[in-house]
């Protein structure tokens, strides 16, 4: 890792830390989750084709979507992940910044400029066997429908030689959507797609595509709707698109 990049945010990766999240996730976070958002996940098996770090990607529904993914890792992933969030959103704010990378492992990028650093210490985790969680909508859906993907996770893909995994949570929009402060109980359900191997000569826009098809194939007919874009100007649980 690069002398520019090795310190962004490290020590939330550093053991003592990884031990401590591991802890609260096992006894605050995700028994807190179920208390409201009951959680079953399909196809793990899935995981066995994997080898090092992986992308992991999802529709992006909800707010509470990364505690979710997390939840839905086995362990040696989970223990070895960061989830990627806007540093405009829950970044503005150091305690709630804090809760987000002890709970979590949230990894901000800015979405205004200067997000190159960041992306290089994405890479460069990938290569040494951690994984990245990211929501390729790059926002919240208004809808609950699958908006466009944007193609940093691609980016990575390529560039990391990393695989993409495609998964599609369903229950969250209904649980806890952007326009909702306070969750309301519900059944929440992840599956998991085989592994999309970045192929010779393929570019950013074709594992893009491919990936979002993968991801609305998962969701059946839930994934064929088309989510509605944010009017020009209008606010944002997550602000304009960050994934270029």
């Amino acid at each position: 890792m690069s002398a520019t990049t090795a310190g962004l945010h490290d020590w939330t990766r550093k053991k003592p830390w990884r031990r401590t999240r591991a802890i609260l996730q096992n006894t605050l976070l995700f028994p807190g989750l179920n208390s409201f958002a009951k959680l079953s996940v399909s196809h793990r098996e899935r995981f066995m084709q994997l080898q090092g770090g992986a992308i992991f990607i999802s529709n992006h529904c909800s707010a509470l979507d990364g505690a979710v993914m997390v939840e839905a890792l086995p362990p040696r992933y989970r223990n070895r992940s960061v989830v990627v969030a806007a540093a405009d959103s829950i970044f503005k704010r150091k305690w709630e910044a804090a809760v987000a990378q002890v709970s979590v492992n949230a990894f901000p990028i800015p979405r205004g400029g200067g997000a190159r650093p960041y992306l290089d210490t994405l890479k460069d985790l990938l290569r040494q066997r951690w994984s990245v969680i990211i929501f390729p909508e790059g926002r919240l859906s208004v809808t609950g429908a699958i908006g466009n993907f944007r193609k940093g996770a691609a980016v990575l893909a390529v560039d990391a030689g990393a695989p993409i995994v495609p998964a599609f949570i369903d229950g969250m929009y209904e649980v806890l959507p952007r326009f909702r402060r306070r969750p309301q109980a519900g059944k929440v359900s992840i599956v998991f797609g085989d592994p999309l191997i970045p192929q010779p000569g393929e570019d950013y826009d074709a594992l893009t595509a491919r990936a979002e098809a993968a991801v609305r194939a998962l969701g059946g007919d839930k994934g064929i709707a088309v989510d509605t874009p944010v009017a020009a100007g209008a606010g944002s649980a997550e602000g304009p698109n960050y994934w270029y």
